[in-house]
């Protein structure tokens, strides 16, 4: 039985032809612990955990025919430790691959959206104009999008998250969270312990949910609004703007910075 211990899918541009929707479907036998890479120039990608020992690929695109009757190809090389899935393609696709709970994701799109859910393991994403969604993930959390909103829920493993255009949600965190956007509002919640966190938004409001016996050293600025907290900060200083003290006798950092909008710290 052949295993791999990663699958890259790299989805490359193809020759102009006739336009015609197409599938592919594979299934590769796998083992725990592996890692899955898409590749993609302009895909929308889901991933899914599953109780399962393989890796289930499905792909919708609108692809076009070369001329010479190689239109859509489907490559597989195996080497060391690796294989390769190549797909070529135009635009509209969608990918759906099915993984094992426990499997590493790597994704990178230029121009789709991205979900993955009920993994246990490194969560890495990339879209240049789409929404990343992420949910039920056991393992550390790294997304980026050029274009869209964020939305992470239910991460156990550190956040980090980045958009230049879209509001940033991540919920319930058991984790270091770190949340910025250019363009929208940032909210996050907190479960377990503060392991530091920092929330920045250029153009909107910041929210942040924290449990009552949170620790932390609190840093909160605004050049447009509003600072409000419904936890008992002990302020070091206060200022039209500023608010920087601590809660529960201090810990890891808690900031929060926004150029137009307020911030609120509740009480989750």
């Amino acid at each position: 039985m052949i295993r791999y211990s990663a699958i890259a899918l790299v989805l490359l541009a193809a020759g102009s032809a006739q336009a015609a929707e197409k599938t592919l479907d594979r299934t590769f036998t796998v083992s725990p612990g592996g890692g899955l890479v898409v590749d993609a120039d302009g895909a929308t990608v889901q991933v899914s955990g599953k109780d399962t020992n393989q890796v289930t690929v499905h792909i919708i695109a609108r692809g076009s025919e070369a001329q010479s009757g190689d239109g859509v190809t489907v490559t597989v090389r195996r080497q060391k430790e690796r294989s390769w899935f190549s797909w070529n393609w135009n635009a509209d696709e969608t990918i759906e691959v099915t993984v094992p709970k426990n499997f590493r994701i790597g994704v990178r799109t230029g121009g789709g959206n991205i979900a993955v859910a009920d993994t246990t393991g490194t969560v890495k994403l990339n879209t240049s104009g789409g929404d990343i969604t992420v949910k039920n993930v056991n393992g550390s959390v790294d997304v980026h999008t050029s274009g869209g909103g964020i939305l992470a829920d239910t991460i156990r493993g550190d956040v980090d998250a980045d958009t230049s255009g879209g509001d940033v949600r991540l919920l319930k965190v058991d984790g270091k969270i770190r949340a910025h956007t250019s363009g929208g509002n940032v909210r996050c919640s907190l479960v377990g312990v503060n392991r530091g966190i920092t929330a920045s938004t250029s153009g909107g409001d910041i929210e942040l949910t924290l449990p009552p016996g949170t620790t932390g050293n609190v840093q909160a600025t605004t050049s447009g609004g509003e600072i409000t907290t419904d936890l008992p900060v002990a302020t070091t200083s206060v200022k039209e703007g500023r608010l920087a003290g601590s809660l529960n006798g201090g810990g890891e950092s808690i900031d929060a910075h926004t150029s137009g909008g307020s911030i609120r710290l509740r009480a989750g």
